[in-house]
């Protein structure tokens, strides 16, 4: 065999062994950036979880309360209309000062219930976001699972 045949030869081999270290180092790369996208996504996933699961939480907890005080405005609203019930004459004398501290309590209370219904809507629109974040960030995930043919649609 001729020397530059022979050179040819090991200068292809040498090209050939080049490219496919190159190819090689490439996919490793490749299989790492992905791995680390999906380990990122479900360290956002799980964290986005926990904030989904506190907010539901305390929505429950805050709706189950405004429900109480719902139920507490109802009965001094009975009390009330108890002191009313004279058609056309108010309330007698002698119970006005009990009837009056009933009635300044039952409209605080209606105030309170005003403020904490607004407060529980605004929770419910932020937890509304932050769950759909969380979906969002759960199609990401199995969008690159599914380009990385980790599993299929």
């Amino acid at each position: 065999m001729s020397p530059i045949v022979r050179n040819g030869l090991i200068a292809a081999a040498i090209a050939v062994t080049g490219t496919l270290v190159f190819l090689s180092i490439d996919r490793i790369l490749e299989r790492e950036r992905t791995e680390n996208q999906i380990n990122a996504l479900r360290d956002e996933i799980y964290r986005s979880r926990v904030a989904a699961d506190r907010c539901r939480g305390s929505l429950q907890t805050s709706q189950a309360a405004l429900l109480e005080l719902g139920v507490a405005i109802d009965s001094l609203k009975r009390v009330v209309d108890g002191y009313e019930t004279i058609p056309g004459r108010g309330v007698p004398a002698q119970n006005y000062d009990a009837y009056m501290a009933v009635f300044d309590e039952y409209n605080d209370s209606v105030g309170v219930w005003g403020g904490r219904e607004e407060r529980l809507r605004t929770a419910e629109t932020a937890c509304r976001t932050t769950i759909q974040e969380h979906n969002l960030l759960t199609d990401s995930l199995q969008t690159v699972l599914t380009a990385a043919g980790i599993i299929t649609d």
